[in-house]
């Protein structure tokens, strides 16, 4: 399978190096620029037919977007075999890690202010194509060894203008989701900006303010009903500028919150700027 997609990506030095659920992910070179390829797994039957219309449209969607925040895209989507076994496709190799292993203490305010800006203007470039993430979550921004912030996998992503894919279900990740996320809801812009609320307030704090018990009932419950706790709560240190921004992300009902990721980036500029 691998020497497949290498000679249908035009690829050398192909190396598997992670597996979640039908997508393996390997490192490779691209000509001469590493890079990294994505390669999904398709199931027989009637489900498979959404499993490639949903990696496609992941690489449409990054496609479309174009920001140093979001990982690029260097090839289209290949299907190889026919019936479809495998779903393909090339992305820019990003260095550092994934940000859920830097949640282990609590970050200072200047930190919190970067990850702040990255996320808000990785968002404003998603937002302006219509596309709305569903799934910020830790596993999905890269830390470069910069000390930037880029976001990754729009493979729950959905486009405004266009029809969900049938099959998919109410997607995120636990304890990252919002109150949009609870069945029933619809995500929209101001969801992505309510998972990076809860981003940074798990950043400043070391926990998440509506955590997950693995009871799903009760912490859809919470979602959808209760307030989040202010940041200040557990650092009362942090200023009242970073203060308001976490606690407006994080407000219950979408409206009360910043809108979509503009608005995000517009009140992290203001609000910086307040306190430099």
């Amino acid at each position: 399978m691998l020497t497949a997609v290498a000679t249908a990506l035009g690829l050398s030095n192909v190396v598997p190096f992670g597996q979640g659920g039908q997508k393996i992910v390997a490192s490779a070179d691209f000509g001469d620029q590493p890079a990294v390829v994505k390669i999904v797994l398709v199931p027989a039957g009637p489900n498979g037919r959404v499993v490639v219309e949903r990696a496609h449209r992941e690489v449409d969607l990054l496609a479309a977007v174009d920001s140093p925040t979001v990982v690029k895209v260097l090839t289209d989507a290949v299907e190889i075999d026919d019936p479809v076994e495998v779903v393909c496709w090339v992305e820019e190799r990003l260095d550092g890690d994934d940000l859920d292993r830097h949640f282990d203490r609590q970050w200072t305010e200047d930190e919190a202010w970067l990850l702040a800006e990255d996320l808000a203007s990785a968002l404003s470039a998603c937002h302006r194509e219509e596309v709305v993430h569903r799934d910020l979550s830790p596993r999905n921004i890269r830390r470069l060894g910069s000390g930037r912030y880029v976001l990754m996998d729009p493979g729950l992503a959905r486009h405004l203008a266009r029809t969900a894919l049938t099959g998919i279900g109410q997607p995120g990740s636990y304890g990252w989701m919002s109150p949009e996320h609870v069945p029933g809801g619809r995500a929209v812009p101001a969801s992505d900006v309510f998972s990076a609320g809860v981003l940074l307030y798990c950043a400043l704090t070391s926990t998440l303010p509506v955590p997950y018990g693995h009871d799903d009932s009760d912490y859809y419950r919470r979602l959808a009903q209760e307030d989040a706790p202010s940041v200040m709560q557990t650092r009362p240190d942090i200023s009242p500028e970073l203060t308001n921004l976490v606690d407006t992300c994080l407000k219950r009902q979408p409206a009360r919150r910043y809108l979509d990721g503009e608005e995000l980036q517009t009140a992290v500029r203001r609000f910086r700027g307040g306190c430099a």
